[in-house]
């Protein structure tokens, strides 16, 4: 009697493992996030003449409409000159095409910079410039979780002075645009 209630215990527990030919996969990857939302960068400005480099980071907004985005952005940045380093902020708007999880368009910024050495060029009555337009070719890859690397090519308006300047972003999704709400 003993064999037969291991061998019903055995049979019962081969069923409740399921069919040999069931797949046994781990859980499916999630689900894309989508391509509109607000993105952190960090990232690095060289400047094409001198290879001067300096640092950035900020906020840039996507919206994305079928095969086409829009964008709008805040970068922080500090300039070094021949005097005290200046804030500056970097703000824009762009659009472009969308293929895939890849974002190609163009841009046009400002740099804002606070006359005050030192100080946010954002904060509210402080003495600041805004400099000529500048205008940015970027392309961005946008992976299925949020991350995000861009590369830009930076050029003067016409009648502008600017060096040209090759930038380099990495960041993330943090947000539904306009919701305020966490991706992850």
């Amino acid at each position: 009697m003993s064999h037969r209630i291991l061998l019903g215990t055995t049979l019962a527990l081969l069923l409740a493992c399921g069919d040999a030919s069931e797949d046994r996969s781990v859980d499916a990857a999630p689900p894309a996030l989508p391509l509109t939302g607000t993105y952190q960068v960090t990232g690095t400005t060289v400047d094409k003449a001198t290879g001067a480099e300096r640092g950035l980071s900020g906020t840039i907004i996507v919206k994305a409409a079928g095969d086409t985005y829009t964008s709008t952005f805040s970068l922080n940045t500090t300039l070094h000159g021949t005097g005290e380093p200046q804030k500056a902020e970097l703000i824009g708007h762009g659009e472009g095409s969308i293929e895939g999880r890849v974002l190609s368009g163009t841009a046009e910024t400002q740099m804002i910079i606070a006359l005050v050495p030192g100080v946010d060029p954002g904060f509210g009555m402080m003495p600041r410039v805004a400099t000529a337009r500048i205008l940015n070719r970027s392309e961005a890859s946008i992976d299925p979780d949020g991350r995000v690397q861009i590369e830009i090519e930076s050029d003067p308006a016409p009648g502008a002075e600017y060096t040209p300047s090759r930038t380099t972003l990495r960041g993330r999704r943090v947000a539904d645009v306009g919701l305020g709400r966490a991706a992850d």
